[in-house]
């Protein structure tokens, strides 16, 4: 692709950067990386390649979440041993958003990298990070090429650097699309607010009622990690309740006031719940097992007991975080 001439490698760009988007609307949380790669492949050749999402720590990276494409799960335990000796991180961090390119058999880049290359049959890598200016998270992609392979250009530096950020807005709409997809399938999903996150806890993305949620239950959290570690059985709090769902190596999150109310019964609490979710009578009715008579009384013991004459009222008692 590198042989287009300005305008071809101009439309060609164009029609990557669409086809990233649609990728994103289209393709689930778990795939979308491996089908951006290959289209990326089409423009930008590679016969490997390293994607993830990383935090500076004592001047190393800490990998929050990492996609390997064509390299043996081995692979990020491998760099994590010679980490501290790969001069690929100082070169990337020094000049965010430009890309590097590093011959991992050259002996000036050290013996780590040349172990680890040859380790893994790499020969050449073109790498570019982007930083988040709010969480100060890094995404970078690594892509390799094998030895004998055609060397990397300043050609493919400058469009690497150009189609980051297209990848990362695309990582981005990608995870608003599944957080939409999941509402859809929950209960009640007018009083969720929902969010994901990589399996040490770090928010990748998240919809504004869930930040409201965090802060309601930790009035002192400012992220980007979550105020407790969360596995499969979600977080029961004081005030909110965490579902959580894994998806890949993400972990989708729905977060709830909790919104049982002392002086109510059980069962008024669920009705009190259900009309707080903008349900009518029958709809009540037909979810509990009740009659619409039955409803009718358990809502007027609810307004006397809680002083309300409305069921909007309710609504706001029970908390339901906003659409």
């Amino acid at each position: 692709m590198s042989r287009l001439d300005p305008l071809g490698l101009l439309q060609a760009f164009s029609t990557l950067a669409l086809d990233l988007q649609r990728l994103a609307q289209h393709q689930d949380l778990e795939h979308f990386q491996y089908h951006a790669l290959r289209r990326l492949s089409q423009l930008l050749a590679f016969d490997s390649a390293w994607w993830g999402r990383a935090a500076v720590i004592d001047g190393l990276p800490e990998e929050h979440s990492s996609y390997l494409h064509h390299l043996p799960p081995g692979y990020l335990a491998d760099w994590q041993s010679i980490r501290h000796l790969d001069v690929t991180v100082a070169q990337v961090h020094a000049k965010p958003g430009q890309a590097v390119i590093i011959d991992m058999r050259d002996p000036a880049n050290g013996t780590a990298l040349n172990w680890l290359g040859q380790r893994h049959g790499l020969g050449e890598l073109l790498c570019v990070i982007h930083i988040d200016p709010q969480t100060h998270l890094s995404d970078h992609l690594t892509l390799y090429r094998t030895p004998g392979a055609p060397r990397f250009s300043a050609h493919d530096c400058l469009l690497l650097n150009n189609l980051m950020l297209h990848l990362v807005a695309a990582v981005s709409a990608n995870q608003i699309r599944t957080l939409v997809a999941m509402r859809e399938t929950l209960t009640s999903p007018r009083n969720l607010a929902l969010a994901v996150c990589d399996p040490r806890g770090v928010l990748q993305c998240a919809e504004r009622g869930f930040i409201d949620l965090l802060l309601s239950e930790w009035p002192r959290w400012s992220g980007p990690t979550l105020p407790v570690p969360l596995d499969e059985h979600g977080h029961d709090g004081k005030r909110i309740h965490i579902q959580v769902s894994a998806v890949g190596d993400h972990l989708l999150l729905a977060a709830r006031i909790n919104r049982a109310l002392p002086q109510l019964s059980p069962r008024e609490n669920d009705v009190a719940q259900g009309f707080g979710e903008g349900k009518t009578y029958k709809e009540v009715a037909r979810d509990l097992g009740l009659s619409p008579n039955t409803v009718r009384h358990h809502i007027r013991t609810i307004y006397t007991k809680l002083g309300v004459k409305d069921k909007a009222r309710i609504a706001h008692l029970m908390h339901a975080p906003p659409d």
